[in-house]
């Protein structure tokens, strides 16, 4: 049995004269106009039966609004009907149908209970019956998702005026597409008003939110933007399509993703995970955001890959953990997405941790996967995806990237199927979603595109088709939703001539809007697409506490002993004094210095500002964190002002330019810290944050305590530092031994292998490349004689 977050208020309405003679007409008399609330938010069924008319025969209840002729500008409070046994119903421009005692949501408000309506009926059933109802252009509009979706602040306190009125105008950006506010300047402010143009104007019911909001704002904004949706369906005489808001992973106060990968291998299962995405799963879903851009379950096999650090870990058995625990907490166990879930979907597909040589594929350089190893695509690459689809998830991504078909790869199969791509992105290649997804790993969901497949980011091996035939090739492909304009209104031309055209096959037409309203019926946004924001509130208030919780634990359990000589640990005597460095790539940080000096001060140490008068030195290390558009090979080690010849953006061609590198400032003063403490006969504590895999030649040797963090907070590290919290976390992934390791030679063929993870490499690395190295392997080794391979952590005492 799936738990459930109920967001409807048990009050029945003031049955007063006047509502017991319209009981059955409507809450609110026809006519009311539209800004004035209805008596109360939420009809409860026992108390709406008092005439109800034969068994079996419909009765009609008038929408609470009646929808005039301009765009609504005045919130109005949706109308909850409260079902026994089954789904709460709300509206505001459109009626309710009563019937063997039950509510029913009119969304064609055509006074008859249709099949889609009836939430009795199978979802399959449904959805023939609603698609068959829609316009083209409805349909049509399916297929696209709004890339910024998001209202003008964070918090209610803003929404209300000062005699409490909702302004739609701080939730909705209210101005007609005939405003001076262009495109480019939209584009440009990523968290721009939703425009309502994007409502009225087009077809569009699905975007992204990039604001993290609290749970009222959140409720309110998802409101206003289904009364709009409702207006418009009943102005234009068209059946109503709720909206759906997507979001990326929000996790303001955690660790990055891969600190969560840190804290399940330490933990040895996977329960935090899920418990974690319980919770979120219920502030998300009391904002009344139903679907997440992620999590991201890109396996970690290329060190310089950028984008690491938003996955969670090198090992696959541990990424099929996680993602598994991730499906079962969001979506509430394994039978798909429903009402009160969060729909996930996970990306990027197949993976694009193979980068060639950890360029990010967001730029020409990076377009390239290379399977360069037989068998890596089963046996490392897809085994985290595999363990979600097994879990019933609701919706994958591909990436942007595509596979290599030249002498850079070895062939690949999955589960005795042969995978052979063309060489072309991700999104517009039917192998790899049909032949690999589909039928050889047996997923069943929707298939949603990254931004830009179309118009605005990468379109490899498409580049030079034209839109419409671009639009034909992902939707053919499989993809069922394409993330790609932030225009106003949104433009639907190409898409709309890819369809009409017949270019789009009508086979693959009626699977992409099928499997978009699959998910919109199964998550019971055709009953009820509202949030009470008195209930949402109360939501984020009851839950407050937990959050902090949750944070706190996420946060102690990422931390990683990696280094304890001569078991120095923990700390006990605080007459000792301490030295606090902070090391950036631009110098020390003022905001981590203050977390930090919280933290010792809060511990009874006292801070000093010099190393020769110090007992301890405590120095934070945040290495600058590998950028996507970095026109270079990535620098793993811990270095200032290197010299770094630049690659050709489309290419990895060496162009001759050189662009001087700094990974840490000051690097060189480490060691004059070291020395300056140890001899006080004190002791050298750093933190690194692992974004990437460093080299540590330029640290650890000078340490006598490491910690691996993951933007971790500051009190939890102390707290493993004093043993307030007696440290469990594992690496997630393995740190580089050195250069010879990931060298990369004239031909673009990296030592190691891109597709296979740290921990096996090995096997994969020349001989005479690993008697390069320090440790004899890929993995760093510690002057105490410890390989920082994937998987290792100390504990105290050890």
């Amino acid at each position: 049995m799936k738990k459930r977050t109920v967001l409807s208020r048990l009050i029945a309405p003031p049955l007063c004269l006047a509502m017991l003679v319209t009981a059955l007409s409507g809450c609110v008399p026809a006519g009311t106009n539209e800004s004035t609330p209805p008596s109360a938010g939420l009809t409860d069924s026992p108390e709406f039966t008092a005439a109800p008319g034969p068994a079996g025969q419909a009765e009609y209840i008038a929408a609470p609004y009646t929808a005039g002729s301009e765009m609504p500008t005045e919130y109005v409070e949706p109308v909850f009907y409260q079902n026994d046994g089954g789904p709460t119903v709300s509206v505001t421009y459109v009626g309710v149908i009563q019937q063997d005692g039950k509510y029913f949501k009119d969304s064609d408000n055509d006074q008859e209970l249709d099949p889609f309506e009836d939430w009795r009926l199978p979802t399959e059933e449904r959805v023939a019956d609603l698609l068959g109802k829609m316009t083209q252009d409805q349909r049509i509009g399916l297929l696209l998702n709004a890339l910024n979706c998001s209202p003008g602040t964070l918090k209610a306190e803003d929404v209300y005026n000062a005699d409490g009125i909702v302004n739609m105008g701080i939730l909705i950006d209210m101005v007609t597409k005939e405003s001076n506010l262009t495109f480019e300047d939209r584009r440009a402010a990523r968290d721009q008003v939703f425009a309502a143009s994007n409502l009225t104007d087009s077809y569009v019911r699905s975007g992204v939110i990039r604001k993290d909001t609290d749970t009222e704002t959140g409720a309110l904004f998802n409101n206003a933007l289904n009364l709009m949706v409702e207006w418009t369906a009943v102005s234009k005489g068209e059946v109503n399509i709720p909206f759906m808001l997507i979001s990326n992973p929000m996790l303001t106060g955690y660790p990055q993703a891969i600190g969560f990968g840190a804290a399940a291998a330490g933990d040895g299962n996977y329960d935090a995970i899920q418990r974690f995405a319980e919770l979120d799963a219920a502030i998300w879903d009391a904002k009344g955001i139903h679907q997440m851009y992620g999590p991201q379950i890109d396996l970690i096999s290329d060190p310089r890959w950028s984008r690491n650090n938003t996955t969670y870990t090198e090992i696959p058995e541990d990424m099929a953990g996680i993602a598994d625990a991730l499906v079962r907490g969001y979506q509430h166990g394994t039978d798909g997405a429903q009402a009160g879930d969060v729909a996930l979907i996970m990306k990027h597909f197949p993976g694009d941790g193979a980068a060639e040589n950890g360029f990010e594929s967001h730029f020409g350089m990076g377009q390239w996967r290379v399977y360069a190893t037989p068998g890596s695509l089963e046996k490392y690459q897809l085994v985290g995806f595999q363990a979600a689809i097994d879990a019933g998830l609701a919706g994958i991504m591909p990436g942007y990237s595509r596979p290599a078909a030249d002498e850079r790869s070895a062939p690949q199969s999955y589960r005795g199927t042969a995978i052979e791509p063309e060489e072309i992105g991700n999104a517009f290649n039917r192998t790899i979603l049909q032949t690999l997804l589909v039928e050889a790993m047996g997923f069943d969901g929707f298939i949603n595109t990254d931004s830009g497949v179309i118009t605005g980011g990468p379109q490899y091996g498409a580049e030079d088709m034209a839109e419409a035939d671009r639009f034909a090739l992902v939707i053919n492909a499989g993809c069922d939703a394409i993330g790609d304009s932030y225009a106003v209104p949104l433009d639907y031309s190409g898409v709309t001539e890819a369809v009409t055209s017949g270019k789009v096959t009508g086979e693959a037409f009626d699977r992409a809007t099928t499997n978009r309203m699959t998910n919109w019926m199964d998550m019971g946004m055709f009953d009820n697409p509202y949030r009470d924001p008195a209930e949402s509130k109360k939501v984020g208030e009851d839950n407050a506490g937990a959050l902090a919780s949750m944070k706190e634990e996420i946060n102690h359990k990422s931390v990683v002993l990696i280094k304890n000589h001569g078991n120095v640990l923990p700390l006990s005597d605080t007459s000792k004094k301490v030295y606090l460095g902070s090391y950036t790539e631009k110098g020390s940080n003022d905001a981590n210095v203050a977390s930090w000096t919280a933290a010792i001060e809060g511990a009874g140490y006292t801070i000093v500002g010099k190393a020769d008068e110090a007992d301890i030195a405590i120095l934070d290390v945040v290495p600058r964190a590998l950028a996507n558009g970095d026109m270079y090979l990535h620098e793993l080690g811990l270095i200032e002002g290197k010299e770094i010849e630049q690659v050709d953006k489309d290419t990895q061609e060496k162009t001759g330019e050189m662009v001087e590198v700094t990974t840490i400032q000051d690097v060189d003063k480490i060691a004059n810290v070291a020395d300056a403490v140890h001899a006080n006969g004190g002791i050298v504590i750093a933190s690194i944050n692992i974004t990437s895999p460093w080299i540590l030649t330029n640290l650890e040797p000078y340490c006598d305590v490491l910690l691996g963090s993951f933007a971790t907070s500051a009190q939890a590290r102390m707290d493993v530092l004093t043993g307030a919290y007696k440290p469990t976390g594992k690496l997630p992934v393995t740190m580089v031994s050195c250069e010879a390791v990931i060298a990369v030679d004239n031909n673009n063929i990296c030592a190691s292998p891109n597709d296979v993870p740290g921990y096996d490499k090995d096997q994969y690395i020349d001989a005479a490349v690993l008697a390069q190295s320090p440790s004899g392997s890929y993995a760093y080794q510690d002057a105490d004689g410890s390989l920082y391979v994937s998987g290792f952590g100390l504990r105290l005492g050890d």
